[in-house]
């Protein structure tokens, strides 16, 4: 009998366990039903395992709360109902004072708060507006977005994002761009000025040279004592450079400008070149051998300046004792990058044999006025190879150089492929 008592009990107390768990069971299933508790339910071999997630909202609400912009919901009427800590720094005002107040009173202009639900009503639901700060008693620009939540709940969602930087961004780069109208009317004004004073050079200043070189040359110096007649030469050689020398300051000046780009023969350019320099080429017994050559989209005035520069560089500069002897091709790879530039390039050398350069004057050649020589070794001024980077520097190319002392010199020319 006491056995018997034993196994009664202990039936009774596993049939109250399965009565706690079975209510337990039912209470979740209630809450499932009744919305109070998310739940997922897994099959696991066919047998259906329920798990309730009482923190299914967890990662959206600190999402929420840690978003680096305003979030609120608010009544249709403007109540707020939630709002992040990050609009409540915005404003300066703890969160549990904002929510059960009004959105408008946040606003400068409380009146704007209507206009933006009448939008809404009609699609448009961005706007920028202007807040009040509590902290630091001032208004900022701010982006509003407006989302309608309903039919699932009767309120509107509601993102503020803080403009005053990309504000402050945009004022600096208005001023800047105010900056640099002002300093381009400055260099247009200085290019006015410049263009005028070439305008004295090339005509005032070359009337009276014109006068010097003419009369000097009328003067009969057979009654002249030997240092009269040197005190004459020297005046008209010095007239004669300064003629040269304001020339060259013009042709330099005029290749600022951009003059109408056509498509360009350079092989026909050059031929012209040689034609002009027929005479120089026969007494200097120059060979010139002219390759293929690419079209080029330039100016034909320009175009014939470079290469008339380069071309009497290259005679120029030749060694007493070897004939001149230049090349003008384009090299095999058709398509050259120059360094730190994206745009494609064709490439034009022109090489000669002449007495060349030492490696630490290359960098100074392309400078105005520059010379390597002395002016009782070659004439000139200075200015053609200036000029040429000038032209190169117009048609948006390039112009380098390599050469080896008593060897010769390469220049190149990178024009733009279009």
């Amino acid at each position: 009998m006491e056995v018997k008592k034993r196994n009664i009990e202990s039936l009774l107390a596993e049939i109250e366990s399965l009565k706690e768990e079975l209510f337990e069971s039912n209470s979740i299933v209630d809450a499932i039903k009744q919305g109070d508790v998310d739940a997922l339910v897994v099959s696991t071999n066919g047998v259906p395992e329920v798990y309730s997630l009482q923190t299914a909202d967890y990662t959206y609400r600190l999402l929420i709360e840690k978003f680096r912009q305003g979030a609120l919901s608010i009544s249709r009427k403007g109540l707020i109902l939630y709002c992040n800590d990050y609009f409540s720094e915005l404003v300066g005002i703890p969160s549990e004072q904002i929510v059960g107040t009004y959105l408008n009173e946040y606003f400068d202009n409380p009146t704007q708060f209507v206009q933006l639900i009448q939008a809404l009503r009609y699609g448009i639901a961005t706007h920028e507006i202007l807040l009040k700060s509590d902290s630091d008693k001032k208004t900022f620009p701010a982006y509003i977005a407006l989302t309608d939540l309903e039919p699932s709940v009767e309120a509107i969602g509601i993102v503020i994002t803080d403009l005053t930087e990309k504000k402050k961004h945009e004022e600096a780069l208005i001023r800047h761009q105010e900056e640099l109208e002002e300093k381009i009317n400055e260099l247009n004004k200085i290019n006015r000025n410049l263009e005028e004073f070439i305008h004295v050079i090339s005509h005032d200043l070359k009337e009276p040279l014109r006068k010097i070189v003419m009369n000097t040359s009328r003067i009969d110096g057979s009654y002249f004592t030997e240092p009269d007649t040197k005190a004459i030469n020297v005046m008209k050689l010095s007239a004669l450079r300064l003629n040269s020398l304001v020339d060259d300051l013009v042709r330099y000046s005029s290749h600022t400008a951009q003059e109408e780009r056509t498509k360009i023969n350079l092989k026909t350019i050059i031929s012209e070149v040689m034609e002009d320099f027929e005479i120089i080429i026969s007494d200097k017994k120059a060979s010139i051998k002219v390759g293929d050559l690419p079209i080029v989209k330039a100016s034909r005035v320009q175009m014939r300046q470079l290469f008339s520069n380069l071309i009497s560089n290259a005679i120029k500069y030749s060694k007493e004792t070897t004939a001149p002897f230049i090349e003008i091709f384009q090299p095999e790879n058709l398509d050259t990058k120059i360094p730190n530039q994206n745009a494609k390039f064709v490439q034009i050398q022109i090489k000669d044999n002449g007495i060349g350069m030492e490696e630490n004057h290359l960098a100074k050649i392309f400078t105005i006025f520059q010379r390597l020589h002395a002016r009782n070794e070659y004439s000139g001024n200075g200015i053609g190879l200036a000029i040429c980077k000038k032209i190169m520097e117009n048609h948006s190319g390039k112009i380098t150089v390599e050469s080896t002392l008593n060897e010769g010199t390469t220049f190149n020319l990178y024009f733009p492929i279009a």
